[in-house]
């Protein structure tokens, strides 16, 4: 796994979590979602700029980032809505490439 394939990772998680969370607005949820995407998408946003700082952080960064992905990966597979389901695979993409960046 490459930093910059987690990278992209990470960013393509943030803005599906963006978009997620515009359109779930006004939307009912039984459970975090949209709130797990805001705080998957902020902790993304950390985790590459700890990256490309190479920071001695980013390993750290990057073990939360995989664990916070999980749970709103988890949290959005569980609505049937299409931008759902697209969060939770950008999610568990970037968890699994942070997971790889973290060993």
């Amino acid at each position: 796994m490459s930093m910059q394939e987690c990278l992209d990772a990470c960013q393509d998680c943030a803005a599906a979590c963006e978009r997620n969370i515009d359109q779930m607005t006004g939307k009912k949820s039984h459970n975090a979602c949209p709130s797990c995407c805001a705080q998957c998408a902020a902790t993304c946003r950390l985790c590459t700029t700890l990256m490309a700082m190479e920071s001695d952080y980013a390993k750290q960064a990057c073990a939360l980032c995989a664990e916070v992905c999980q749970w709103c990966a988890d949290e959005c597979a569980d609505h049937e809505h299409d931008h759902c389901q697209a969060c939770a695979q950008a999610c568990r993409k970037c968890a699994e490439t942070c997971q790889a960046m973290a060993a």
